[in-house]
C-alpha cells in the first residue's frame, strides 16, 4: 500500500502556522439627554434694517455605560485583578456655548445683504471627564485636549428672483480650534471656509419651502503625535501625516409652516 505524503509534511520541511489575532476592543452603549437654553433679541432700526443677537448655553452630556471588553487576552486578567474589567465608565462632554450677532439690510426690492459674527467656547469642549465606578478603588480624571475658542465670520446676499422665489448665497470663515500643525486624528477638522447657495419658494402667507447646499473646505491638515513610551513598554509609536484637501458637501431641504 502506497501513501502519498505532501512535500510540506516530509521530514526536514518547515511548515509555518499562521495565527490570527484580533486587537482588544472596548464597546460602550448609552443614550443621554442634555438640556440647554437659547435666547435671542431682535432690534429693528428701520423698515429695512434689523439687528439680531442670540445666545446658546452650554449643554452637559454625562454618559454612563458598562464597559464591554473583548479579545483582551492577558490584559483582561490584569484588568480583572485591578477591579477595572466590570466597572462602569462615566464620560462627560460639554457642548460649547455660543454667541452670534447678525445684521440684515434690504437694499432695494430685489437685493438684501446679511452679515454675522459669532463666538464658540470650544476650549470647554476639549475638557473631557472620564471616571470608573463600581470598583474597589473608584477613579476619575479630566483630560484637556487644549482646544481653543473659535470665531465665525459670514457675509451673504438675497436676490428676489420673482414674487414667490428667493435666492440665497454667501460665504463664511471659521477659525481653528486646534493647533494648525498638530491636528488630532480624533477630530480631523479645523479652520474652514464655507460656501453656500439656496432657493426658497413662498407658498402662502404662512408656508414656504426651500433647498440649500453648502461646501466646506478645510485645506490640508497636518497631524503629529509623538509617543512618550517605547512600543515595548506599551507605547503606540509615533504618528506623522496629513489630511489632504479636506472638504464636505451638505445638502438640505426644509419646509416651514406658521399658525
Amino acid at each position: 500500500m502506497a501513501i502519498n505524503i505532501p512535500d510540506a509534511l516530509r521530514p526536514g520541511r518547515f511548515v509555518p502556522i499562521r495565527r490570527e489575532e484580533t486587537d482588544g476592543q472596548l464597546k460602550l452603549d448609552d443614550n443621554v439627554w442634555g438640556w440647554g437654553a437659547n435666547l435671542g433679541l431682535l432690534y429693528e432700526i428701520d423698515a429695512g434694517t434689523r439687528l439680531g443677537l442670540t445666545w446658546s448655553s452650554q449643554v452637559d452630556l454625562d454618559f454612563s455605560a458598562a464597559a464591554n471588553f473583548s479579545n483582551l487576552g492577558q490584559l483582561g486578567t490584569a484588568l480583572q485583578d485591578a477591579g477595572l474589567l466590570n466597572g462602569t465608565l462615566d464620560l462627560g462632554i460639554k457642548v460649547p456655548q455660543q454667541v452670534m450677532g447678525s445684521i440684515f439690510t434690504q437694499v432695494n426690492d430685489r437685493w438684501a445683504v446679511l452679515g454675522s459674527v459669532g463666538w464658540q467656547q470650544w476650549s470647554r469642549f476639549g475638557q473631557i471627564e472620564l471616571g470608573i465606578d463600581d470598583t474597589n478603588n473608584p477613579t476619575s480624571l479630566t483630560t484637556d485636549l487644549d482646544f481653543k475658542d473659535t470665531w465665525h465670520f459670514a457675509a451673504g446676499a438675497q436676490y428676489r428672483l420673482s414674487d414667490p422665489w428667493l435666492l440665497n448665497f454667501g460665504i463664511a470663515y471659521d477659525t481653528g480650534f486646534q493647533d494648525s500643525s498638530d491636528v488630532s486624528p480624533l477630530l480631523p477638522v479645523n479652520s474652514a471656509w464655507r460656501f453656500g447657495v439656496g432657493a426658497q419658494q413662498q407658498l402662502s402667507k404662512t408656508a414656504f419651502w426651500g433647498v440649500a447646499a453648502e461646501y466646506l473646505y478645510g485645506g490640508t491638515l497636518d497631524t503629529s503625535l509623538q509617543s512618550t513610551l517605547p512600543v515595548a513598554l506599551g507605547g503606540r509609536g509615533d504618528l506623522d501625516g496629513s489630511y489632504n484637501t479636506v472638504g464636505d458637501l451638505h445638502l438640505a431641504a426644509y419646509y416651514n409652516w406658521t399658525f
